[in-house]
């Protein structure tokens, strides 16, 4: 049976770093930042992007601590902020499953895995940098991972290997070495082929860029007509370009931008965005149907301040 985070996990810390049954106070908070961390980089990534998501449901609070060499207890923290259209408790059972697979790598040291589990190099970079992160934050000390509460041999869940620096680097994609030239190089193009006097002529029609043709759009602010929108989390959208014209849509918010470059697109959008808003903010509830008392709902959970 694997962890569950909402019932607490428990660290049972030996070796030189807990051999007086304590553990110092840089030692403990480098061990709960790192954990935290790769838990929020797991509910960052993770996650269906067509949930909100607020990230203060998955902060970790310190339940207990035990002797019997240094066991400190985590638990995700009771102090919840709702969403209007995700439903947090399964947000955490997503989570807590994932933690459960790194862990498991982990416990084989079989860290090589990380590139079938996070396919995509962005999502793995940030993943293999906080599970070396965790895994190292021990030093040279044994760990294992328990239920909460739950300390012995036999209820033993993980025990995790050495993370080796080499294997990390191998995982990671620097993305700081691609210039703009070699991006380009990767680019896709629209080639328009003409004949002229028996000889065949490619040409270049236009060139989109892998930046623009990114498959997702998240801001936190939004800038429109001298306004600022703070927003208490990512708006996660979908980004595409279909022939001539770049898309942003929100399905929560039945909300699209369109034009014909990027800029054109974001700008779009957040000026629907800002008339929605205003719109349905103008109006009584009694005023509106059932949808767009929903969209007002999830509208007004997102957005923090208005400046």
């Amino acid at each position: 049976m694997a962890i569950d985070l909402q019932k607490g996990i428990s660290l049972k810390i030996e070796g030189e770093l807990g051999k007086y049954q304590t553990l110092p106070i840089e030692s403990l908070i480098k061990i709960a930042e790192s954990l935290q961390e790769l838990v929020l980089s797991i509910a960052k990534y993770d996650l269906p992007a067509d949930e909100a998501i607020d990230l203060n449901n998955f902060k970790l609070e310190l339940t207990d601590f035990q002797k019997g060499s240094a066991i400190p207890s985590f638990v995700l923290t009771q102090r919840i902020q709702p969403v209007i259209t995700g439903d947090f408790q399964n947000q955490r059972k997503e989570v807590t499953k994932k933690l459960n697979s790194l862990f498991e790598i982990s416990d084989k040291g079989t860290y090589n895995d990380l590139r079938d589990l996070y396919p995509e190099h962005l999502k793995r970079n940030e993943i293999v940098e906080k599970l070396y992160g965790f895994t190292s934050s021990f030093k040279n000390s044994p760990v294992s991972i328990y239920e909460k509460g739950n300390i012995d041999d036999s209820s033993e869940k993980y025990r995790p290997k050495k993370f080796k620096a080499s294997t990390k680097k191998s995982l990671i994609v620097d993305v700081k070495e691609i210039k703009e030239e070699s991006l380009e190089e990767k680019a896709y193009a629209r080639i328009k082929v003409t004949k002229k006097g028996g000889k065949t002529r490619n040409s270049i029609e236009e060139v989109i860029s892998p930046a623009q043709h990114s498959l997702s759009y998240s801001p936190e602010v939004i800038n429109v007509n001298k306004k600022q929108y703070i927003l208490n989390f990512p708006l996660r959208c979908l980004f595409a370009k279909e022939d001539d014209f770049y898309i942003i849509n929100n399905e929560q918010l039945d909300l699209i931008g369109t034009g014909e470059t990027q800029d054109e697109a974001e700008q779009n959008f957040n000026e629907e965005f800002d008339y929605l808003y205003n719109r349905l903010n103008s109006l009584k509830d009694s005023q509106l149907n059932k949808r767009l008392l929903r969209i007002k709902g999830v509208l007004n959970s997102f957005v923090k301040q208005v400046y």
